[in-house]
């Protein structure tokens, strides 16, 4: 009676250890099923679809917690949109708040982006009533038919020459015609206007950052607005008065 008693509970001993081996390993081919987290970075820099007749060009300018940059739509027959971006990127898609101008008129939508390697996927799905926001971020379907490619962003400000009456503007991410220009200021010496070529003059969104273009350079300059109205940077200043005036240093040497 003692020995058939032991060997119970050997033998019930060895079923529990069996037992918990297979639940072991049940949990373990469990979690090894589990699909993998994976994480897209978004780099820095200018992402831009050219055929030739329709462009669209974004430039990331901060990437972390929130993404921010520029974005411009220039369609063939469309008119063309210019502004800012801020969003987050989350599960390899950029959800963002686009901040434009069009006809004069300010407008905010939002946009997606997929992220895919080196290039963006724009999305499109459907939109609430008044066309600003989608309904549904995860059930948007991302075109291949307009593939953002990475590019340097260098590359794209040198094929814009001022001898050739184009230059590169930071905030539109474009080569700009001067002939495109609706702002111009005059040259002034002592405050009056003399002979000279212009400079050339435009605003983001928001007017909080303005853009000049002096004469014989390719690229813009950007000023940042300050707490006291005018437009800044380390050597410039514009001031919003009778139109405008661009000093240099504390000299004003354009105006209009």
């Amino acid at each position: 009676m003692k020995k058939l008693i032991i060997l119970s509970c050997v033998v019930f001993t060895m079923l529990s250890c069996r037992n918990k081996d297979a639940k072991k390993a049940d949990a373990h081919e469990v979690k090894s099923e589990m699909p993998q987290q994976t994480s897209t970075a978004l780099d820095l820099g200018c992402y831009v679809f050219n055929d030739g007749k329709n462009k669209v060009s974004l430039e990331i300018t901060e990437s972390g917690a929130e993404v921010k940059g520029n974005l411009s739509y220039a369609f063939a027959e469309k008119d063309k949109n210019t502004g800012t971006f801020i969003g987050q990127l989350k599960d390899g898609v950029l959800v963002a708040n686009y901040t434009f101008q069009s006809e004069g008129l300010e407008s905010v939508r939002q946009v997606a982006f997929q992220v895919q390697k080196d290039t963006l996927m724009e999305g499109y799905g459907d939109m609430n009533a008044d066309g600003t926001t989608f309904k549904d971020v995860n059930r948007l379907t991302f075109s291949s038919d307009m593939p953002l490619v990475k590019t340097d962003c260098d590359e794209q400000k040198n094929a814009c020459l001022y001898q050739d009456g184009k230059v590169y503007s930071v905030l539109e991410q474009n080569c700009l015609t001067l002939a495109s220009f609706k702002t111009k200021l005059n040259p002034l010496k002592d405050g009056a206007r003399v002979e000279g070529n212009p400079t050339y003059l435009i605003f983001n969104a928001d007017n909080s950052k303005a853009e000049i273009f002096l004469p014989n350079s390719d690229k813009g300059i950007v000023l940042e607005k300050s707490s006291e109205g005018n437009w800044d940077s380390k050597q410039y200043k514009l001031f919003a008065w009778k139109g405008f005036v661009l000093q240099e240093k504390g000299v004003a040497i354009y105006g209009g």
